[in-house]
């Protein structure tokens, strides 16, 4: 049988009347809190009816070396008043007493609520308004990266991941902060009209944290199951490589924080060392990702496509790549016996996907370009079209209506810049889009034969 057990708490903290209701039904159960921090620790004893009480004092730190005078003097009016010590986290301070007739630590409504709303103000709101700005900038960020190609926003797998992973986030502290501000505004009013500084449970609180979990394993299967794709299993490693490295982190500078505590390191200094070195210590992790990443690809860590190096006779080093091609230049016309670089990027969402092709030999630059795109629902596809129009007119070129027969299309586009046509093309059918450029002028023949290719299952 155990004897310990340890939980999540669920309840925010500021939330006194819900946790204390909590740790009298444990204790009723049989299980007295020993410990509290990520991980609420529980000892077990006899089922007895016990009192907790919740309560703030804005002095109390997990960086103090040890309580401070006035938190000494809090601790012994409470122990004289029959009040025992439990626990402590940030602010809070957790009592427990067997007596029936001890009186309640704070008896007035308005006393308490400032006490809470100081604490809070202390640690809580700061920190997550920064977090909450933080996160709100990235996701600004990375939506307006997006919203110069749509196309490839929605169908990389891992952007949209992040992205998602970044509204999770900004949605998750922004309830956080909502949930503490209406439950501040009905402990107020119950305070005003004279009852005490208490309220129903957060109407936010689980709803949210199962979501977020919810979400978060959705966001995490959107990063993975593209990147497996395009890079094996390998991306995998270096992904659980950087979050062991951060849980690594965490505890780290927890345990550097407490080790410091039980040496009489001052609170200053100690948080100090504490947030000095986890800074430090993700900036560098932080640095050191672009690196990895390219190492990785250019070694094959992640089990990539096989390469190999073509020097031209000018001089010029070149990575000739060897990927299967849904439609080569010789499937419409001879070519010479050159080294030719074959390459095939593939991104892929539950949105949409996007193959690249592109073939090219460097001595004389002949070449084959195009882009593959396909997207799950017709509103998406109309504002994918609208952005492969609209970005080609950002660069001064504009994109004309041109006969789709040829291609086998439903609708097709000609690129021209200064009325002058060029040999590009946006061809579409059903909801896939292809953008095609030849280093020719290709013939009603080779229309037909690349139409047939690459729209084929559209």
């Amino acid at each position: 049988m155990r004897e310990t057990k340890r939980t999540l708490m669920w309840y925010e903290f500021y939330q006194d009347a819900n946790i204390e209701e909590h740790l009298e039904n444990m204790a009723a159960k049989g299980w007295r809190l020993e410990k509290i921090g990520l991980f609420w620790h529980y000892r077990r004893a006899e089922p007895a009816r016990v009192r907790y009480a919740v309560t703030y004092f804005s002095e109390s730190s997990e960086f103090n070396p040890s309580p401070t005078e006035n938190e000494e003097t809090l601790l012994e009016y409470c122990a004289a008043a029959g009040w025992d010590f439990v626990a402590g986290l940030h602010q809070m301070l957790i009592f427990s007493t067997l007596r029936e007739d001890a009186p309640p630590i704070e008896t007035e409504g308005a006393v308490k609520l400032e006490a809470i709303h100081r604490a809070m103000k202390k640690n809580f709101l700061p920190g997550n308004f920064v977090l909450l700005a933080l996160f709100g900038l990235n996701l600004v960020i990375q939506l307006r990266a997006g919203a110069l190609h749509w196309s490839r926003f929605l169908s990389d797998g891992v952007q949209l991941g992040a992205a998602l992973m970044m509204l999770a986030l900004v949605s998750y502290f922004a309830l956080l902060l909502l949930s503490y501000f209406l439950w501040f505004r009905a402990a107020k009013r119950s305070v005003e009209q004279g009852g005490p500084c208490r309220s129903g449970r957060s109407r936010f609180a689980r709803a949210r944290q199962i979501a977020l979990m919810a979400l978060a394993v959705v966001v995490l299967a959107l990063m993975y199951i593209p990147a497996a794709l395009q890079y094996g299993h390998g991306l995998l490693a270096a992904l659980l490589f950087f979050l062991c490295f951060y849980a690594l982190l965490g505890v780290t500078v927890r345990g550097l924080r407490g080790w410091m505590k039980r040496k009489g390191v001052s609170a200053w200094t100690n948080r100090l060392v504490s947030t000095g070195l986890a800074f430090v210590l993700a900036a560098a992790v932080l640095a050191a990702i672009p690196f990895i990443v390219l190492r990785a690809g250019d070694n094959g860590w992640f089990g990539g496509e096989k390469t190999e190096t073509y020097v031209t006779s000018h001089g010029s080093e070149w990575t000739l790549h060897r990927d299967p091609l849904p439609l080569k230049i010789e499937d419409l016309q001879p070519i010479e016996e050159l080294p030719w670089s074959y390459e095939l990027t593939e991104h892929w969402s539950p949105f949409a996907s996007l193959r690249e092709g592109r073939q090219v030999e460097y001595e004389n630059w002949e070449s084959l370009d195009y882009d593959i795109f396909d997207v799950k629902t017709y509103f998406l596809y109309r504002a994918c079209l609208r952005d492969y129009l609209r970005t080609e007119e950002l660069i001064g070129l504009e994109y004309n209506a041109a006969d789709e027969a040829p291609w086998g299309a439903e609708v097709a586009y000609r690129l021209s810049m200064d009325g002058e046509e060029m040999n590009s093309w946006l061809l579409c059918r059903n909801r896939r889009i292809v953008r095609i450029a030849f280093a020719w002028t290709p013939t009603p023949a080779q229309m037909a034969l690349a139409g047939e290719k690459l729209l084929a299952g559209a």
